[in-house]
């Protein structure tokens, strides 16, 4: 049977939930704690508008999704946990990371399914881009380059670099399944306190580095992902359509007579099932709930994402298993 949900956070994040799993036959609330907001969301969904404490008390809900500004979400995913619900919870989950460590205690205490909203991690495009790295195809990992870039939405309580970044740390920790041991940050403010584009650099234990550039205040939207191999390079363009997301590329560099030459041929493109990633996320939810698997981008996971945006922030968070961060910012 199909376990029941609840969406706490009727916005615009929360209404991609909550029509998500409305079509999945999962909904069986939402909730806001705006009372006008909820009581429109629940009447054009036809299912109950709660207040949030009215959700977490409710025995006939099984799971709840939190898509909460992100300073809200510390608090209230351990109000879920505690209440014994299975929790999926929206990046950041936290703004800092005692309540970041918190969550993780929480979850293992109360033995249910608790998951973070790194949604690009179910996109097929990257899914396709991490088998193939696992493969070997792409041969040894050298290099990973990221860019997020676009016009978004200003949060005050979050900069550029915790609004953005943890999209591309889940995907480097899993296509690295390393933490990194150095990291080098350099942003600027623009039109607010805190930085409003960076510029990240990490180094792994295996020698990988990796550049990203995010940024919310860029005139055009860039979404690309590269892995720099020694047998091949790939490239995830989430702005690309469906049949050229995924490019696989096999130029031939080799040195003739002490100099570096370069044979460039044209992209492979790989299929891929058009698959929502939200659609995608909500289903390993349910089957996790519904089996007890551990989920793939589990709160322990969103806590190393954190510890990385903690380290490079100042704060110097733990990296666990890893020497610490020599970081410097800017």
């Amino acid at each position: 049977m199909t376990a029941r949900i609840g969406v706490v956070g009727c916005g615009d994040w929360g209404r991609n939930h909550i029509r998500t799993a409305a079509g999945l036959g999962a909904l069986a609330a939402v909730a806001d704690a705006d009372e006008g907001r909820r009581s429109r969301t629940g009447a054009e969904f036809g299912v109950p508008a709660l207040s949030p404490e009215a959700m977490l008390a409710d025995p006939g809900i099984d799971g709840i999704i939190l898509a909460l500004p992100p300073h809200r979400h510390a608090q209230v995913a351990l109000d879920v946990l505690r209440a014994g619900k299975h929790l999926l919870v929206e990046k950041p989950m936290s703004l800092d990371i005692a309540g970041a460590e918190a969550i993780v205690a929480a979850a293992r205490a109360a033995g249910v399914v608790a998951m973070t909203g790194h949604l690009l991690r179910f996109h097929p495009a990257f899914e396709a881009l991490e088998a193939l790295v696992r493969a070997g195809a792409l041969g040894r990992v050298r290099y990973i380059h990221t860019t997020r870039i676009g016009l978004g939405k200003f949060f005050q309580q979050t900069d550029a670099l915790w609004d953005i970044a943890p999209h591309d740390l889940s995907m480097l920790l899993a296509v690295t399944r390393e933490l990194p041991v150095r990291a080098h940050l350099e942003g600027t403010a623009v039109l607010t306190a805190a930085p409003d584009f960076a510029h990240l650099h990490l180094t792994f234990p295996s020698g990988i580095r990796s550049h990203s550039f995010i940024s919310r205040l860029s005139p055009r939207r860039d979404r690309r992902f590269t892995v720099i191999g020694e047998a091949g390079m790939a490239v995830y363009d989430d702005l690309e359509p469906w049949d050229r997301k995924l490019a696989i590329y096999r130029h031939r560099i080799h040195q003739t007579d002490g100099a570096i030459r370069v044979e460039g041929v044209e992209p492979e493109f790989v299929p891929l099932a058009e698959t929502l990633p939200l659609e995608a996320e909500q289903r390993h939810f349910l089957t996790c709930i519904a089996t007890g698997a551990v989920p793939r981008a589990d709160v322990a996971e969103g806590l190393d994402v954190l510890r990385v945006l903690a380290a490079v922030d100042g704060q110097r968070g733990r990296i666990p298993d890893t020497a610490a961060l020599e970081e410097t910012s800017a």
